[in-house]
């Protein structure tokens, strides 16, 4: 049986070394790059495929660093290949939009996601999602509560949920007080207030949770 084809991307060189000790133990599993950049992440897998890819979620000095918007331009440039993302902390929110984009699954940092990650790669590579069991469990109840958030997006006043969509297209607070010809403070205000409301900290998890609705 072919060996799984593995790439490994983080900008933690000891969090790359880790993965690649662990990953390097197993007989089925070849690793065929690693990487400490997204735009050295992105030039490889076009030189070089691989079923799967470990990926960080978040990398620092990427000003589209986020893993939604990673996801997509990994998927753009090899589809076939299953992301499956370390996270060593990532909102439910983020996880299912991830998913919902086509992520293969997340795994923590921590000693426990680490140990269990050839097993994630196995079973990403079958085609199946992988989650640990904590994260499943913290989705399970974030289903139920769905009709809650529902309610506090639905809750949004006209002028906060036109700012939010507005943000969630990549658009700045400047580029949005001019377009609707508000003060800055004013769209800032109206953007912190549709946060509040829908129970996000910052702007990754806003699009996240979005996108989600929006799907």
């Amino acid at each position: 049986m072919r060996k799984i084809r593995l790439g490994i991307a983080d900008d933690h060189p000891f969090v790359l070394l880790g993965v690649e000790h662990i990953m390097s133990r197993c007989p089925d599993i070849e690793i065929h790059f690693k990487s400490e950049s997204i735009g050295q992440l992105l030039e490889l897998l076009a030189q070089i495929p691989v079923d799967v890819l470990v990926c960080d979620y978040e990398f620092e000095g990427d000003p589209y660093a986020d893993g939604l918007n990673l996801l997509d331009r990994i998927q753009r440039i090899s589809p076939a290949t299953q992301v499956l993302f370390l996270s060593a902390h990532s909102s439910t929110y983020i996880v299912s939009a991830a998913l919902s984009a086509g992520a293969a699954g997340f795994v923590g940092k921590g000693r426990e996601g680490l140990a269990n990650l050839a097993a994630a790669v196995r079973t990403v590579r079958a085609g199946s999602v992988y989650l640990p069991d904590s994260l499943a469990t913290k989705m399970q109840s974030t289903v139920r509560r769905t009709g809650e958030t529902d309610a506090s997006r639905n809750a949004l006043s006209e002028k906060e949920a036109t700012v939010v969509r507005m943000i969630c297209n990549g658009m700045s607070i400047g580029a949005i007080a001019e377009r609707l010809k508000r003060s800055p403070k004013t769209v800032s205000n109206q953007k912190n207030a549709g946060m509040k409301k829908l129970g996000v900290r910052n702007d990754v998890e806003l699009v996240a949770i979005m996108r989600e609705f929006c799907s």
